[in-house]
């Protein structure tokens, strides 16, 4: 699959998920909490550090990184379980109800927090070889770091929807799901970003165009507030159908079903071939009679 056809099959399933937000705008309350939660944490944390121990590095400061890496991967992970859980309920066919997706999400929390503890260390890791002058150490985090996106590229959903999946086997079935999804279109993941990324350039070029047609004080200041609400869009929406995508592609990897919301979607494009369905079928617990929904 070429690298224009991948776009386009991520952008295709992009407009699917997009479909979803509107039917269920709601969805996008996750993305929000997630983002004011994280702020506040890290706010909370490296204020009073920096305060007092200035501009210096040292052994309590890379203390403070992992923990914001590893507080912030939580609360995210956290949402986005909650997230992932609600799209199932809406591929059921039930109105997704937020205070039921954060009680699910909390009774991953053990499962939750382990994977983040795990990403923490790789982030600490690849941003310690990255961080390195030897160009050799700088290629070796580039790809540590998209071998480790691709392999927990399902990891909220396996952690949602597998009963009792251990540590061990959260990750190879995430593993083997991008496999067998997204193995050999990766590049369709960039498509996802395409309707993102429109949504905020769009808000920009109004900012921009406003300030150059009425450059005046007030102007400037509701350019500006156009601008970061353009990005705050962007950033929900795109949270938000990352996570539908990724439930949509799970459930039909697990189950060889095809969500209703998504019956324009080719998702054999994606899987190459119907070799190996039956092996799929059941094995997951979205819209199936096994799992946890």
């Amino acid at each position: 699959m070429g690298l224009f056809s991948r776009l386009k099959t991520g952008f295709v399933l992009s407009i699917a998920s997009l479909r979803v937000l509107r039917s269920h705008p709601k969805l996008a309350v996750y993305p929000l909490l997630s983002g004011i939660a994280s702020i506040v944490f890290v706010l909370a944390l490296l204020g009073p550090l920096f305060l007092v121990s200035g501009t210096s590095i040292g052994g309590l400061e890379y203390a403070a990184l992992f923990v914001v890496y590893l507080g912030s991967t939580y609360i995210a992970a956290l949402f986005n379980a909650g997230l992932v859980y609600s799209v199932g309920q809406v591929f059921r066919g039930n109105d997704p109800d937020i205070g039921d997706g954060l009680r699910a999400a909390s009774g991953k929390s053990g499962t939750l927090l382990v994977w983040a503890f795990a990403s923490a260390v790789v982030g600490i890791v690849i941003q310690a070889l990255e961080s390195r002058g030897e160009i050799g150490a700088q290629i070796a985090g580039m790809l540590f770091s998209v071998g480790w996106a691709i392999a927990t590229f399902f990891i909220i959903p396996v952690i949602v929807f597998e009963d009792d999946v251990s540590v061990k086997g959260m990750f190879t079935k995430s593993a083997s799901i991008f496999k067998e999804t997204w193995g050999e279109s990766a590049g369709a993941n960039v498509g996802l970003n395409v309707v993102p990324m429109l949504i905020a350039v769009a808000g920009i070029a109004l900012a921009v165009a406003l300030v150059f047609v009425l450059p005046t004080g007030a102007t400037v200041a509701t350019a500006v507030v156009i601008a970061v609400l353009s990005i705050v869009a962007a950033m929900l929406v795109g949270g938000v159908i990352t996570g539908v995508a990724k439930t949509a592609l799970y459930v039909y990897a697990t189950e060889d079903i095809q969500p209703d919301e998504f019956n324009e979607f080719n998702f054999d494009s994606l899987f190459g071939s119907d070799e190996g369905s039956s092996s799929r079928r059941g094995s997951g617990g979205v819209l199936g009679q096994k799992g946890g929904i």
